[in-house]
């Protein structure tokens, strides 16, 4: 079985497009997006819709988790729906994994956990651009559990993994929330000891190794298809490379 991992797509028509080319060139079984997805309000169904379209002509189908920047407030609302691993089917070919859901493919297990803080929140508007579900929270740290991982996917990164630290003048309750991620995210790693996390959120490709951990950061729509994008043969393992 073959995954393409993606970055953030921020709701880029052009560049879902051309992820799935890839999917298709590659013919991957599925293509696993790693947030800030793109479902932004009064242009959901349209997305979805554009995003089924290429994973059926792709003859894929395309998972995705939730970043900071989506439509959190119409994702509560699909919630309900979720199947017994925790995926929510949005289309016939799209499914997003809350946070907390868990599944396996090829014997492998796999957990999801969305979720991050907008640095310039303070510039959006709740309801509009900005959410406060954004962030993820120890009860999706909970609902994620204590049984092993083989893959956790997230859209922040845990500290092994995040980019070098950056002074940022930025308010402190937005300091003390972007600690707390990054927290949560450590407790994660630490209880479902996953051999890959794989994560986005940065628009950087980012590499670190911790023992036999393997952390890595893809980049996002305005980067290339190596830098944005990751091949998993999960029937050889779980390295990665580049399309």
């Amino acid at each position: 079985m073959k995954v393409l991992l993606a970055g953030d797509w921020h709701g880029n028509r052009d560049w879902a497009a051309r992820c799935f080319e890839v999917a298709a060139a590659h013919r991957v079984d599925v293509v696993l997006q790693l947030g800030d997805f793109g479902l932004w309000p009064g242009r959901e169904d349209a997305w979805l819709d554009h995003v089924d379209h290429h994973a059926k002509e792709a003859a894929t189908t395309l998972v995705w988790i939730d970043g900071n920047h989506e439509n959190h407030a119409a994702l509560d609302e699909w919630r309900s729906g979720a199947d017994r691993d925790g995926l929510v089917t949005m289309r016939d070919r799209v499914r997003w994994a809350p946070r907390g859901a868990r599944w396996e493919w090829a014997g492998r297990s796999f957990g999801a956990l969305g979720g991050a803080v907008s640095i310039d929140r303070f510039l959006r508007k709740e309801g509009i651009n900005w959410w406060p579900q954004e962030a993820t929270t120890q009860d999706d740290v909970d609902r994620l559990g204590d049984e092993r991982l083989d893959v956790l996917l997230t859209h922040a990164a845990p500290t092994t993994g995040a980019p070098p630290a950056r002074r940022l003048p930025l308010p402190e309750s937005i300091l003390a929330d972007l600690r707390q991620v990054r927290d949560l995210l450590d407790q994660a790693v630490a209880r479902t000891a996953p051999r890959l996390v794989v994560h986005g959120h940065y628009h950087l490709r980012l590499h670190a190794r911790l023992g036999q951990r393997t952390v890595e950061g893809l980049a996002h729509d305005k980067s290339s298809p190596e830098e944005a994008l990751a091949l998993l043969d999960l029937d050889e393992g779980l390295e990665l490379r580049r399309p």
